[in-house]
């Protein structure tokens, strides 16, 4: 591990995350937004109704472009692992007290944990179905026989996934509002893009 902050400076004199692993975590969140809001449109749709509303092309693509959100997402996931295991954690300008420092903690165990599980199960249950496991127009193994019953299971713990992740997105964005607009302690510094 790292001894150094590979950092850039803010006005207050204190370290923020690497430029890679600020991006990264910009990209993957915009990125997991429009994944949540298409997987549980097409969950709550399903093939057969999406298919009577929009045509079997479009339907076709909508799925083909979910899958590839997820298989990026993963990819990206593994890549921050990396580079955040590679780098120490900036130093805060107001300690946190020691029950935000915890949940906080929690609060990103969990995202990297079950951000890296969704896509990974999804890309099962769609094995499992007997669909194709696309990234993009190119078709990636399966690792499964079809499975109707194990299908089902693992998708709907797909969405439980979904579910749980959009808890965590809105709480973690929560805290992130508290620390910039009540503590106003530098904490959304350390992760923003711009100074």
């Amino acid at each position: 591990m790292s001894t150094d902050y590979p950092t850039v400076e803010v006005a207050s004199g204190l370290p923020r995350h690497s430029f890679a692993l600020r991006v990264l975590h910009w990209l993957i969140a915009v990125l997991l937004v429009f994944a949540l809001i298409g997987g549980f449109t097409l969950g709550i749709l399903g093939q057969e109704q999406l298919t009577a509303l929009v045509g079997a092309d479009l339907a076709g693509t909508a799925f083909m472009a979910h899958k590839t959100l997820g298989i990026s997402i993963l990819l990206l996931m593994l890549v921050r692992l990396v580079v955040r295991l590679s780098q120490r954690t900036p130093e805060y300008a107001i300690s946190p007290t020691r029950m935000q420092r915890a949940l906080g903690g929690l609060v990103h165990f969990l995202l990297y944990v079950l951000v890296i599980a969704m896509p990974i199960v999804g890309w099962l249950g769609t094995a499992a179905a007997g669909a194709p496991v696309n990234f993009f127009t190119w078709e990636l193994p399966g690792f499964l026989a079809e499975d109707p019953a194990l299908a089902e299971n693992l998708f709907l713990a797909h969405m439980a996934l979904g579910v749980t992740i959009a808890v965590l997105i809105v709480l973690h964005t929560a805290a992130g509002l508290y620390h910039y607009r009540v503590r106003q302690d530098w904490v959304m510094k350390r992760i923003s893009l711009f100074r």
